[in-house]
């Protein structure tokens, strides 16, 4: 596999998919998501796609196929890129998911972390699920209490690096580009 596998977890609207698409789109990385195999199954299932939906699939799967299901497809679903330089999964969101990961060698963990008023407007103004537009900051606020969100902020414990997404893209991007030169150490 990758010289460097990422793993890239935060809470919802922290940054993580533009963390993810800086370091593909600078560093030439290969990534997969966590939520892109639930999207596809809600898909197939004509299934809304939608934060309930996706919260509750990947609990079902989860309690089903075990903690770790998503983490092994994932890894599955990136062995064909062994000559990657930089693999990044995007979503972590279990204790377990992590932990399957940092199994193998060269993993790095990153933590992605904003305060809850930038994150909700981020995910208000970006309106990527169906259910995200015109959505209430209690609502937002409650998002965080179902099975799939409530241990990610546990995880920023277990982070090799935090990065600290309250500030402008040129901050967030030299943050990046210190942290995986110092991961790759």
């Amino acid at each position: 596999m990758a010289k460097i596998i990422l793993g890239v977890a935060g809470e919802i609207g922290a940054g993580k998919d533009t963390v993810t698409s800086y370091i593909t789109e600078t560093h030439g990385a290969k990534y997969y998501r966590y939520s892109g195999i639930l999207k596809d199954i809600l898909k197939r299932l004509h299934l809304p796609y939608d934060r309930i939906s996706l919260a509750n699939l990947a609990e079902a799967l989860r309690a089903y196929f075990g903690e770790n299901v998503l983490s092994r497809t994932l890894v599955a679903d990136a062995e064909g890129d062994a000559d990657a330089e930089i693999i990044v999964f995007d979503g972590i969101r279990k204790v377990a998911e992590l932990e399957f990961l940092k199994t193998f060698p060269h993993f790095k963990f990153i933590f992605v972390d904003a305060e809850m008023k930038v994150r909700y407007d981020r995910l208000v103004k970006r309106g990527e699920k169906s259910d995200d537009v015109g959505k209430t900051m209690e609502q937002f606020m409650k998002d965080h209490e179902h099975a799939a969100d409530n241990v990610i902020l546990k995880l920023r414990e277990y982070a090799d690096v935090v990065i600290d997404n309250n500030g402008t893209l040129e901050d967030l991007y030299a943050q990046i580009d210190k942290a995986l030169v110092d991961l790759k150490k």
